[in-house]
């Protein structure tokens, strides 16, 4: 899933970094923070809830869009990210999704 989302959105003309699990992400975030996170709840080492908390307590105030099967809105209204969708998705509303984010981050 991580490969296609990264397909789309490069298809789409953004830079994308995959992190492998919630930990390499948070060393990716700190190596340099991107403008955009989308991030899926289920992943090995920390999951996505987990990564979300991480990422607020050190600080990181970078628009987050949650990726899942089951419970995307509710997780969002549960961490307050800033976005959700959930898979299946359609590619396009992904990236406009993604598009929205980093236009309001850019304000």
């Amino acid at each position: 899933m991580s490969r296609l989302i990264a397909m789309i959105l490069r298809s789409s003309g953004y830079d994308v970094r995959v992190a492998s699990n919630g930990a390499h992400g948070l060393e990716q975030v700190e190596e340099e923070c991107p403008d955009v996170i989308v991030l899926d709840l289920m992943m090995p080492v920390m999951d996505g809830p987990t990564f979300y908390r991480e990422l607020r307590h050190r600080g990181f105030q970078v628009p987050v869009m949650i990726v899942s099967a089951h419970g995307a809105r509710e997780a969002q209204r549960e961490l307050n990210a800033q976005a959700a969708i959930r898979k299946p998705f359609f590619p396009d509303d992904l990236a406009h999704k993604v598009e929205e984010l980093v236009s309001s981050s850019a304000r």
